[in-house]
């Protein structure tokens, strides 16, 4: 693959004591250069070659408006697995727990927002996605999980890029994303922004990552754009987060075992 060359000998930076902080008090954190510039190149030529120079090769349907996904489980990949292992030793220092308590790999896969401009009739993909958390969707009997979210090329916010709601993760658990009906979260908890203030949509540069709690109310506009948003994320658990036996929208729950820890082989400890 053209570029795979370029991230031979290019180092990954650690978090530092301010990031730790930002994310403990507001819930997210944005991580300037966190991927180094060759390894940037070798995941924008991979998500290339799997969808296409528009990133619509495998187009979702009109049900699925807000971006589209290639789920990668990339665990055993040369260069998907340096970064994983990446977000794995660095979300173990933002989740800031006990010492003995690690990082499970949960999944991974290419987001790529297409334009909506170029939007067809039967292609979803290019909306925006509303005010929601992601806890209610993991089937996990307890927080602490993440979303590395990793710019592959510079954005601004016309592409569709995040948006947080600082401090919400302490406010609990407040439904899944399909509970909203035609609304949001903000529909059902008016108040949340009696407390928090948003931040607006955020500019990215490549290499870029925005890290969020699965309990941290977020959102991203529609890539309004003529070209689309090539973004890979990554999303960990707490190693000792068990199954709460009920389904889940990221992963198939065969072979999983009531209040107890999710399985190795599919959900290895990296950090």
């Amino acid at each position: 693959m053209e570029g795979q060359l370029a991230s031979v000998g290019e180092d990954f930076r650690a978090v530092t004591a301010e990031e730790i902080a930002h994310y403990q008090q507001h819930g997210w954190v944005k991580l300037e250069k966190f991927v180094p510039p060759g390894r940037v190149a070798d995941l924008l030529a991979m998500a290339k070659d799997k969808m296409g120079e528009d990133g619509d090769r495998n187009a979702p349907p009109e049900a699925f408006s807000y971006f589209n996904p290639l789920t990668l489980r990339g665990l055993a990949d040369p260069v998907l697995r340096p970064i994983i292992d990446h977000v794995g030793r660095n979300a173990r220092t933002l989740m800031a727990r006990k010492a003995d308590v690690g990082i499970r790999y949960f999944t991974d896969y290419f987001a790529v927002k297409l334009p909506a401009k170029k939007k067809l009739a039967n292609q979803g993909g290019a909306g925006s996605s509303d005010w929601h958390q992601d806890y209610a969707a993991s089937a996990s009997d307890r927080s602490g999980g993440m979303v590395f979210w990793m710019a592959l090329t510079d954005f601004t916010p016309e592409k569709g890029t995040m948006a947080f709601l600082n401090g919400s993760h302490r406010f609990g658990v407040m439904g899944h994303y399909a509970t909203y009906g035609d609304g949001n979260l903000l529909d059902s908890y008016p108040e949340l922004l009696d407390h928090c203030t948003s931040t607006g949509n955020l500019s990215y540069g490549a290499g870029d990552v925005t890290v969020h709690s699965n309990l941290t109310v977020h959102s991203a506009g529609a890539n309004l754009t003529d070209d689309p948003r090539w973004t890979y994320i990554v999303i960990v658990n707490p190693a000792d987060a068990c199954w709460t036996g009920g389904p889940a929208d990221a992963f198939q729950t065969d072979g999983l075992t009531l209040h107890k820890e999710l399985t190795d082989d599919r959900f290895p400890v990296v950090g």
